[in-house]
């Protein structure tokens, strides 16, 4: 088998193969004896006809589909390793015609690295907002602990309020007639949440047990089923339950059973020292975020749409895998939102090209500057990998040990993001709207 790499270009590598007339003949002989067990020639038994007779009575190109499965996997592999060329993606084929006798030409056209250059990343500035806990930030994460171990109670005179708990069955109509979707029964919302169409949930405080109400809303002109998107829309709504939460009070005895702590200043204490923690993450992600982002300007990436691709299937897959865990399959995902694996790909594409890029400059950065990971800073990470799961250490040794390789190559990532961010200036910036929502996510992990 003879392979010449023709050209390497948008980091695709073209592959020319050449298999001998010998090695074909053997992926015929093969695919004979495969093809006879599942065909027949009048006067012969399946398995007993002759290749002679097989080629004369169906042509030879019955052979061809399997005996090419047969040669061209293997030529293919031969030729990465005699080339030194490491496939990132599976290989696209283009094969010559097939001439009896003759040696078997096929082109792979194949992802590889890119080669390009690395910018100057010296001084990249980094502006993020002004992370800071409050002592609101703390009493928000008490209330929504009161919230969370209130006691539940039926109204069964009093009309509903915002944060009460309702049972609802309701049924939705465009111009008098029921659309899809727009049913449901002994249905739980929670007034105020904010989860139903904007302005259904406001339309029902002060409605009483037992009530019914038709509730006029418009659908948002970008609402994900399409034939409703900003459409009018009529809901009857009858009131089948109404629960409201008996807030409990704030003092020792709350904290004492809801933690491990004996009063309410050693809880807001806790609260607080765990926010902050999350707030310097939040903090070093944002760095870490905004830092690759301008790093990847200045580096000019081609990246080949079967990278992209396959990095497209890994998103949809991990996609999947939430949603399995909520209890939705994604054909039944897709079919709620009226969307598609072809959409979903259309729209997470760009996203796709730029975790490629970022990763091809990530791992040219290690290369350049020699980045290395030691047994001990490895044996490090384990230990802190173990006491953040809660494991004990030679448990997560043992489950760890066949991942050493590919925790070694993520901490040399690591080593080359925080490169970047040691040679960046960086800002934090009084930016109270954003701050806000920054904290707000905070509070709300």
């Amino acid at each position: 088998m003879e392979a010449k790499l023709e050209k390497i270009e948008n980091s695709e590598a073209y592959i020319a193969i050449e298999v001998d007339a010998e090695k074909f003949e053997e992926g015929m002989e093969k695919a004979y004896r495969k093809v006879v067990k599942q065909v027949g020639v009048p006067g012969f038994r399946k398995g007993r006809v002759p290749r002679q007779l097989l080629e004369a009575h169906y042509g030879k190109e019955i052979l061809y589909q399997d005996a090419l499965e047969v040669i061209i996997p293997e030529a293919y592999e031969e030729a990465l390793e005699q080339l030194n060329i490491k496939a990132l993606a599976r290989p696209e084929f283009d094969i010559d015609e097939i001439e009896d006798g003759k040696p078997f030409k096929f082109q792979a056209r194949v992802a590889v690295k890119p080669e390009f250059e690395l910018g100057n990343f010296e001084g990249l500035e980094i502006s993020i907002p002004y992370f800071q806990v409050t002592d609101q930030d703390v009493d928000n994460r008490l209330e929504e602990m009161r919230s969370r171990y209130a006691e539940l109670s039926e109204k069964t005179e009093e009309p509903a309020e915002t944060g009460d708990i309702l049972e609802i069955d309701f049924e939705g109509f465009i111009d008098e007639e029921a659309f899809e979707g727009g049913q449901g029964n002994d249905y739980p919302l929670e007034l105020g949440s904010n989860t139903f169409i904007p302005g259904f949930e406001d339309q029902l405080v002060g409605l009483k047990l037992g009530e019914s109400k038709d509730v006029q809303v418009t659908f948002p002109e970008d609402y994900h089923a399409e034939d409703l998107a900003g459409k009018e829309a009529i809901f009857k709504v009858e009131i089948k339950k109404i629960e409201t939460r008996k807030m409990r009070d704030l003092n020792d005895e709350f904290a004492q059973e809801v933690s491990s702590f004996d009063s309410l200043a050693e809880l807001r204490e806790d609260i607080k020292s765990n926010l902050e923690k999350m707030t310097e993450k939040r903090k070093r992600d944002l760095i870490n975020q905004e830092v690759l982002a301008q790093a990847l300007e200045k580096c000019d990436i081609p990246a080949a749409d079967a990278v992209v691709n396959a990095q497209l299937d890994r998103m949809l897959e991990q996609f999947g895998q939430r949603m399995a865990a909520q209890g939705l399959s994604l054909e039944q995902y897709f079919q709620f939102t009226g969307s598609n694996p072809e959409a979903f790909y259309s729209e997470l594409r760009p996203e796709a090209e730029r975790i490629v890029k970022t990763n091809f400059m990530l791992e040219k950065i290690v290369e350049e500057k020699g980045f290395t990971i030691t047994d001990e800073e490895i044996d490090n990470e384990i230990e802190k990998m173990a006491k953040d799961m809660g494991l004990e250490l030679e448990i997560a040794r043992e489950r760890l040990n066949d991942l050493r390789d590919q925790l070694q190559e993520n901490m040399k990532i690591d080593k080359a993001i925080e490169y970047l961010v040691d040679n960046a200036v960086i800002t934090e910036k009084e930016d109270e709207e954003k701050t806000e929502e920054v904290n707000k996510v905070e509070t709300d992990e």
